[in-house]
């Protein structure tokens, strides 16, 4: 069994932040180019219903095809997604 880049992180980690550490992974031409599509990437409103945080997780992770995000690349690594998957599992803390 593989382990996923979401399960390195551990619950000791101190919590992660949406706006010091999720919003600054986000890029400008992202933010505008989602909001088109009705996804807000860094609105916290938005980004903490589950249903939209792990939506926008599965495009950012490798297997999502032609919905994969940012279009085009360059892709996230493994440490931002463990990174955005462990904001989900804190509780999206603001």
């Amino acid at each position: 069994m593989s382990t996923k880049a979401s399960d390195t992180l551990d619950a000791g980690n101190a919590a992660v932040s949406f706006a010091n550490d999720i919003v600054p992974l986000f890029r400008p031409l992202d933010v505008q180019c989602m909001k088109g599509k009705g996804v807000f990437l860094i609105s916290y409103d938005y980004m903490k219903d589950p249903d939209n945080a792990k939506d926008v997780l599965e495009r950012l992770e490798p297997g999502a095809g032609a919905l994969r995000m940012p279009q085009g690349g360059p892709y996230w690594s493994d440490e931002s997604l463990a990174l955005f998957q462990a904001w989900i599992n804190g509780g999206f803390q603001p």
